[in-house]
């Protein structure tokens, strides 16, 4: 079933690595109060819904073996302190245990679908891993017959995708071949991705002592100058305020990105 214009958009939240489980997570409530704050009480109808992943990655956690040998392989589990062992095993396990990725990614597949399935125009709004499967869903769907027509956009299971502190520019994810966006083809609309991230997060840059970033953009890695590719990339650094993990953790309320996020829906 095509995307209904008439039907109010819906804002689909995918969280990045957390502590805790999915009890915890309350992204979803801060994207709808920034949507709310910028909207400056004009009249605008709208959904949020938030993917919850985080208790499938810590199921998958507790049935792997020897995880601190796991993590010394990725090269930065020598300088983590158990706190944050948590957060490093969801990664490794999005680059390492290919049963429990797919199941994340299969969900959030299935979540896109209800509301394209329902006539919902959807948009996507990814933090940190979260962008990683939001990427790889996205992908997937561009490569499914009938979906994704770059002539009609009413055939697009999603309308948009904001990525905050992502880290798929990191060569890590160049590995897996993640850094290849799936072309939609000939015509004339083109699908858009913000990315929005700040210079000291240490999950952008890959530096976990906190270096800045320098001359490390998305857009500059996955953005194709040929008539098929059909993406429209551009990246918009921020200053959240915030050093390091803080920085990381502190794009949710950021008026930068409300502002981006109400134009693409606008």
């Amino acid at each position: 079933m095509p995307i209904s214009p008439e039907k109010s958009p819906v804002v689909l939240v995918v969280h990045g690595v957390q502590l805790g489980d999915d009890s915890s997570l309350t992204q979803d409530e801060v994207i709808r109060k920034s949507i709310q704050s910028r909207l400056n009480k004009l009249d605008f109808a709208f959904g949020v819904d938030l993917y919850k992943y985080e208790n499938i990655s810590d199921t998958s956690l507790k049935k792997l073996k020897n995880l601190s040998n796991v993590l010394f392989a990725t090269g930065i589990g020598a300088i983590l302190a158990q706190p944050i062992i948590d957060l490093v095993g969801d990664v490794t396990i999005s680059l390492s245990n290919a049963s429990t990725a797919n199941q994340i990614r299969k969900g959030l597949r299935n979540k896109i679908m209800s509301y394209y399935e329902a006539g919902v125009p959807l948009y996507i709004v990814a933090h940190s891993l979260g962008s990683v499967y939001a990427f790889d869903v996205i992908n997937e769907l561009i490569e499914t017959d009938g979906l994704f027509d770059r002539d009609d956009p009413l055939t697009w299971p999603v309308q948009g995708l904001l990525t905050i502190g992502s880290p798929l520019g990191l060569s890590m994810f160049k590995k897996t071949g993640r850094n290849i966006a799936a072309s939609l083809g000939r015509g004339q609309f083109s699908f858009k991705w913000l990315n929005y991230f700040d210079v000291s997060d240490p999950v952008v840059s890959g530096s976990i002592f906190g270096k800045k970033l320098r001359g490390h953009k998305i857009a500059e890695k996955y953005q194709k100058d040929t008539l098929n590719f059909g993406w429209f990339i551009k990246d918009f650094p921020v200053d959240t305020g915030k050093n390091w993990l803080f920085a990381h953790t502190a794009y949710w309320d950021s008026a930068a990105v409300g502002d981006g996020l109400l134009d693409m829906m606008v």
